[in-house]
């Protein structure tokens, strides 16, 4: 297999299988006809009108996460449907993790579900939420509450893309990265430590890669998140996702809530008496310049009220992924509150 591919081969009763494709920026409308149509947000049309140019029928969106929200969806579904977008052409999503989640779920929506495409623009949504197939949308109860499982054609990612990137947003999406290596793989964590991954760092396109594998691995033994095994993708999301509702998706950035909630759930682990990574998580956001604790007040009992509405929950307390060892983790379920409680209180100082 070509050094520019990942495939996701999924089970037959979950989707067909699809390529990660690593592509130069003079191919990206490579095959695109149309039929097809273009949903993109407003800062990328700035940045690229030579692409939404390209296309006949368009939805551009305001950037940024508030337009994850049931109102947006229904506008762009309307907004495609009135310019006569039809069943068999394609939809394509061109940006960040907002573009790509909303984008996602109109194509599983609209006519009962039409092939999309993936180009992320981002760094954490080239790493992440581009590949694996969930979309969605956020509620007032919380994030990601709404969506489905709709894996794309195909994704191509041109980390050409990343030079309009500002440096707060490539720091976003090492957040993730520096998740895989937490949860995945020990090698991948001594690379990033060893040496700064910058933008311009010639490593880069490899890391990118190694983190498409890493969830392609998970993904193909839980591609619809029935077993668990899935949820490890999740660690520091059960806090990060919190911290980013009650902010109201303002003031932080998703990578920045989600480092925030990795060493708080690396700390809960450790209080369950599993391996305490607490502290070289922490060196390793100090170097990367990512945020260890909020600088901001917190209401612990909303943060503690949303964690308990978040998907992986059970209904039997707290759920949240753990580190178990080294690039090892689990998804635990019945975390007791005053245990979490406890935890953010002493890390945050509060």
């Amino acid at each position: 297999m070509s050094e520019s591919v990942v495939r996701i081969a999924l089970p037959p009763a979950a989707a067909p299988g699809y390529d990660v494709r690593f592509i130069a920026a003079d191919q990206l409308l490579e095959g695109f006809q149309r039929s097809d149509a273009l949903i993109t947000d407003t800062n990328l049309a700035r940045h690229y009108p030579e692409i939404t140019d390209s296309f006949d029928r368009k939805v551009i969106i305001p950037a940024g996460e508030k337009s994850k929200s049931g109102e947006m969806f229904l506008h762009v579904v309307e907004s495609l449907a009135a310019q006569g977008q039809m069943r068999k052409g394609r939809i394509i999503a061109f940006g960040g993790g907002v573009v790509g989640d909303l984008a996602g779920y109109v194509a599983a929506s609209f006519h009962r579900g039409v092939p999309f495409l993936q180009i992320p623009t981002s760094l954490l949504a080239m790493v992440d939420s581009s590949v694996g197939g969930k979309v969605g949308i956020d509620l007032s109860a919380g994030k990601n509450l709404a969506g489905a499982f709709w894996h794309p054609t195909e994704v191509r990612v041109c980390p050409d893309l990343l030079a309009t990137l500002p440096e707060r947003e490539f720091t976003n999406g090492m957040a993730e990265i520096l998740k895989y290596g937490w949860i995945a793989d020990v090698d991948l964590t001594d690379e990033l430590i060893r040496e700064r991954i910058s933008l311009q760092h010639p490593r880069l396109q490899g890391v990118i890669r190694r983190c498409i594998e890493i969830k392609r691995d998970v993904v193909e033994e839980d591609p619809e998140e029935r077993t668990g095994r899935r949820a490890i993708l999740n660690f520091g999301h059960t806090v990060g996702h919190a911290l980013e509702q009650i902010l109201q998706y303002e003031h932080l950035l998703h990578g920045e809530a989600i480092a925030i909630g990795m060493v708080a759930e690396a700390q809960i682990g450790a209080v369950l008496g599993l391996p305490d990574f607490t502290g070289q998580i922490k060196q390793t956001f100090d170097l990367y310049g990512l945020p260890t604790c909020p600088d901001f007040p917190v209401d612990l009992d909303q943060i503690l009220s949303v964690m308990k509405r978040d998907k992986k929950a059970t209904g039997d307390g707290l759920a949240t992924s753990l580190l178990t060892g080294a690039g090892e983790c689990k998804l635990y379920t019945n975390v007791p509150e005053p245990l979490v409680r406890d935890v953010l209180k002493s890390l945050w100082h509060l």
